[in-house]
């Protein structure tokens, strides 16, 4: 049986874990110890107990991998055969440890709502989130602390890895560590049965992918989130951590403004950092080769913190311009209206040599300040990282205050609440487009109704004319709803709430001419759509054709008057009257710009 196979309690994994970091702080000092001296002190402090071979061979295997991992960063080429040479009794776990196996080639799909429960009965599991190569993410509730939680779930596979249960628990245990405004809070991980789990603060909001790909980010906006994640990579890279898979979609953005970076470490937790490995089953590279530093690309063993430096300068690029830099690519100022000072920020952070670039996330953040705050009427303000920060830091730095943090938040809070409100007004809107879907379906049926009418009854006068009215009904029933169904597709959310507002008036207008077109025009149309169906006797009784066409005409001649009345008026009553015709779709949609606009969102 392979090591990644065999199954070991969670205290020998910690003390493994502590080994090998103790293991990793001297070869970062330049004092690596032989694997030879450590595995005999362990074996000798284990003691003749039944899993003692077990542990022996999962540190063993650990060991070996670390230390090929930093020979290679030195520039070594070291072999498995050099390690047989030593532990010529442990072939196969040296194998196993160099080695990459073929990995399943089963896409990971994420387990059902029902069966997490059963895993985590101490959770309410309200809904999944999202899924993708990396796992799941569910929301869910700590019923005993009364809080909202997420929970990431990894794929299944890795439950029978010990070498991924080693690497698992020792960045586990770092990046709990990691306390910071700007990163996604890690409450908790382990293991139940197979299956690996993170317990991690809940973000209620957007992802910036959301937000770019919907438009809705002004180069103030956008310079106004570029310090929270200055300060969240700094942080991290002064603790050790770097992310490795800086994007759009791992940066947070909660409704009361916070900007958090989620996802610290994962790529190094689940497997090698070389751009050529795949994520077990799911063919996903780790990281993602849009957004990956150069050196990332081509799978050198010297990534450091500087590829997430390159991440965040493709992020702010395309922040900016709503574009990645590909290619040859024009400098951001060239796109949109921004100091052309900025150029220099973001095409240094986007050098393909990490050596040219900037050397720490805070000098970014102080560049970008004294920039903008030279210019505060044109951009949005941005703070320094910290006193350490910059001392260590070649950057100009101005000082910083309250008024520049409360700007930032104001401008991340408003963006996100913009965009919620616009999701409300989008969302309103559904219901009447559902039902214009539905009122063409039916023109379609009137068509067909006053097709076999008139055409099978050419000699009949009253079937005939029957026929063709409710055909031309069917007609203008279906270009109505095609019209307003058209408006509402229309409807650019990006644009500004006057714009939109606009819009909805267009949308209202031609859903209440559509009302007077179909609905009043009812108070007759039925009369023929009977005839059509075979009831004759509505036409050649008088008894009944008289009192319908009387009713019919005085229904019509209403509710015409009534609405013509409400709509030409321009008092609040009429204006109140034309929302109720216009039905609570438009309402709803009225009353969130209303909303977006007493807040002064625009």
């Amino acid at each position: 049986m392979k090591i990644r196979m065999k199954k070991l309690p969670i205290a020998a994994l910690e003390r493994i874990d502590d080994l090998c970091a103790d293991f990793e702080q001297k070869w970062q000092s330049g004092q690596p110890p032989s694997i030879e001296s450590l595995i005999e002190s362990f074996v000798e402090s284990l003691g003749d107990t039944e899993d003692s071979p077990n542990q022996r061979d999962a540190l063993l295997a650990e060991l070996i991998a670390l230390e090929v991992d930093y020979r290679r960063r030195r520039g070594e080429t070291p072999s498995a055969q050099e390690y047989i040479d030593r532990f010529p009794a442990d072939a196969k776990v040296i194998h196993d440890a160099i080695s990459q196996d073929a990995k399943p080639t089963g896409a990971f799909a994420p387990m059902s709502v029902e069966r997490l429960a059963e895993l985590f009965p101490a959770l309410q599991i309200i809904e999944l989130i999202g899924a993708g190569g990396m796992g799941a993410v569910y929301k869910a509730r700590q019923e005993g602390l009364d809080r909202v939680v997420a929970i990431k779930i990894l794929p299944e596979e890795f439950g029978h890895d010990v070498k991924f249960a080693l690497r698992f628990t020792r960045e586990a245990r770092t990046l709990a560590k990691l306390n910071h405004p700007n990163i996604v809070a890690l409450y908790e991980f382990g293991h139940v049965a197979d299956t690996y789990y993170f317990l991690m603060e809940y973000v209620e909001g957007s992802t910036l992918r959301d937000v770019v790909k919907a438009g809705e980010l002004s180069p103030k906006h956008a310079l106004a989130i570029v310090p929270h994640l200055c300060d969240a990579l700094q942080y991290a890279h002064d603790k050790g951590v770097v992310h490795r898979d800086i994007k759009p979609e791992n940066i947070l953005m909660s409704v009361d403004g916070a900007v958090k970076v989620a996802d610290f470490g994962l790529s190094r937790i689940l497997g090698s950092e070389n751009q050529q490995s795949l994520l077990t089953g799911t063919h996903q590279v780790m990281g993602t080769p849009r957004y990956m530093a150069p050196e990332q690309l081509e799978g050198t063993h010297n990534v450091d913190h500087r590829a997430d430096i390159y991440s965040l300068g493709v992020v702010i690029y395309e922040m900016l311009t709503g574009e990645l830099p590909i290619g040859r690519f024009a400098a951001p100022s060239t796109k949109v209206e921004i100091d052309v000072r900025l150029d220099d920020i973001v095409l240094r952070t986007l050098e393909k040599e990490p050596q040219r670039r900037y050397q720490r996330a805070s000098q970014i953040k102080s560049d970008m300040q004294s920039i903008t705050s030279a210019n505060e009427s044109a951009l949005a303000p941005t703070l320094i990282h910290d006193a350490a920060s910059v001392a260590t830091s070649d950057a100009v730095v101005m000082p910083t205050n309250s008024a520049n943090l409360a700007q930032q938040e104001l401008a991340g809070r408003l963006l996100l609440t913009r965009r919620q409100l616009m999701d409300r007004v989008e969302a309103s809107l559904r219901p009447l487009f559902r039902w214009q879907v539905l009122q063409a379906l039916f023109g379609v049926a009137l068509i067909l109704v006053g097709v076999q009418c008139w055409a099978r009854n050419t000699q009949i006068s009253h079937r005939l004319a029957s026929g063709i009215m409710v055909h031309v009904y069917g007609v203008i029933v279906i270009s109505q709803a095609a019209l307003v169904c058209t408006r509402i597709r229309r409807i650019d959310y990006s644009k500004s709430v006057d714009d939109i507002r606009g819009n909805l008036d267009s949308v209202r207008s031609a859903y209440l001419r559509a009302g007077v077109i179909i609905g009043f025009v009812w108070w007759l149309m039925w009369i023929p759509v009977c005839v059509a169906v075979g009831f004759d006797q509505v036409v050649l009784y008088r008894n009944a054709l008289v009192p319908s066409l009387v009713v019919g005409v005085i229904g019509f001649a209403v509710s015409v008057w009534l609405y013509c009345r409400t709509l030409n008026s321009n008092s609040k009553t009429s204006e109140l009257w034309r929302r109720k015709f216009a039905g609570e779709s438009i309402a709803t949609a009225y009353l969130a710009l209303d909303e977006i606009e007493n807040a002064q969102i625009r």
